[in-house]
């Protein structure tokens, strides 16, 4: 699940509240007044609810707000706290926000924007870690599935020594060079045959080997055509020989068929017939003066085919053994390649797993790297606003002991003057009884500051 980009972060900033006055009464207003009240003739709790109306019409905020409720009784001040709905009524709540009371502060500051953008990181919060548990299970389980096809075998293990391919059980091939040399003696054997045949056909054309270079300038064809002929019969003996011996070998080795044993039979005949007579025939073209015998000419034809024929199946032997080496290695090979292919599968597959919880985790941090950054705006907010009422407090605190020292003011100058003009009668009490949870004006239970009053 991809995070949701929200918009930017801020901190929350400190609303600008206007300074609240106190309220200000000079002693010039207030002996006039007190001086025309005086010779009106109003009495001292009629003139004290008088100036207390004028008093709250003239502060910059309702008496609602005030932390005390100032009222008159009997020419006397009453002073009492303010009840806690007048003194701060909260703003009707709305029954559908359901803001966690650690958001309201930085709500109340940024608005509603915060409540949704909190809602979305814990709605993410709580889908990536259930995305983090199940990467961290998965990886977790191929961690287990690799170490223990490891132990059993069935994925290479990681090579823990160096070592050649061959210290670790590659098969060795066979070296080429004894068959290079079989197959090297059996040209050399073929070219001696065809050169003892091409003799008796030089002499039969009337060519002297002695004079071979002589004869190749004066008559080139016919020591060409010799040379050629000797070199098929020299093929021809040797093939021979080699069907001979071919069918000789099966027959040793025995075959099952009857039929085909008959045939082999009468093939390997014929092949050995064959090179008798090819032999006799060329011994019994004319050898020249001191030649070889006949009958030892007819051995060296017959000795040189069979034994390059023989030769040649030791080649042969010695070929299908080093195939059959090559044929080992490149199993190893594969065998090593598809468990070494199999064990990069695995390790690529434990890295994609590893790499994907990393992500998730990334992502979680993120997530819960912003709403710590949320948090902490919440507590700055709340800071700022407990500072803001703090401050409002100590203002209406002041604005409410400006009140007191005013009507104070007025009450005492009302004194002096119906003191001084001998009105007695306006100063007097209507009733001794005290009013009930009356409380002196200082008493120093009101929660007012201290302060200098007018008196």
């Amino acid at each position: 699940m991809a995070l949701v980009v929200l918009a930017p972060r801020r901190r929350p900033r400190r609303p600008g509240s206007p300074r609240i006055e106190p309220l200000r009464r000079s002693w010039l207003a207030a002996f006039w007044q007190a001086r025309t009240s005086v010779r009106a003739g109003v009495s001292l709790d009629d003139f004290l609810r008088f100036r207390l109306a004028g008093h709250l019409a003239a502060l910059p905020v309702p008496q609602a707000r005030l932390p005390v409720a100032v009222s008159v009784d009997d020419g006397q001040l009453v002073v009492r706290p303010a009840e806690p709905a007048r003194a701060s009524e909260p703003p009707p709540s709305d029954p559908i926000d359901r803001t966690d009371p650690w958001l309201a502060p930085l709500v109340a500051v940024e608005g509603p924007a915060v409540r949704e953008e909190a809602a979305e990181l814990e709605l993410a919060l709580s889908v990536l870690d259930g995305e983090a548990s199940a990467a961290r299970k998965r990886r977790e389980e191929l961690s287990r599935r690799v170490a223990a096809d490891v132990a059993a075998g069935i994925v290479a293990a990681p090579p823990s020594v160096e070592a050649t391919p061959e210290q670790m059980g590659r098969p060795v091939i066979r070296s080429a060079a004894p068959q290079a040399a079989l197959l090297a003696v059996i040209a050399a054997t073929l070219v001696a045959c065809a050169w003892q045949v091409a003799l008796p056909l030089l002499r039969a054309a009337g060519i002297d080997p002695a004079a071979l270079r002589a004869a190749l300038e004066r008559r080139p064809a016919d020591a060409a055509f010799a040379a050629a002929f000797a070199i098929g019969i020299a093929a021809a003996l040797f093939a021979f020989a080699d069907a001979a011996l071919a069918a000789g070998a099966r027959l040793f080795h025995g075959d099952d068929d009857p039929r085909r044993r008959r045939y082999l039979s009468a093939g390997g005949g014929i092949a050995a017939a064959l090179l008798l007579l090819v032999a006799a025939a060329l011994a019994a073209l004319p050898q020249g003066a001191g030649g070889t015998p006949r009958w030892a000419f007819v051995l060296l034809l017959l000795a040189l085919p069979i034994g390059a024929a023989l030769l040649l199946r030791v080649a042969r032997v010695a070929a299908e053994r080093r195939a059959a080496d090559a044929a080992a290695v490149l199993a190893w090979d594969r065998e090593r390649a598809r468990a070494l292919a199999d064990r990069a599968l695995r390790l690529e597959e434990l890295e994609w797993a590893a790499a994907e919880e990393d992500e998730v985790e990334a992502r979680r941090e993120g997530a819960r790297r912003r709403l710590q950054e949320l948090h902490a705006r919440a507590i700055e907010a709340a800071r700022i606003a407990e500072e803001e009422a703090r401050h409002e407090r100590a203002q209406l605190s002041r604005v409410a002991q400006s009140l007191i020292s005013a009507l104070e003011l007025d009450r005492l100058e009302f004194l002096r003057q119906a003191s001084a003009r001998g009105a007695v009668e306006l100063i007097t009490p209507r009733r001794r009884k005290p009013a009930p949870d009356a409380r002196p004006v200082f008493d120093g239970a009101t929660p007012v500051e201290t302060g200098r009053l007018a008196t």
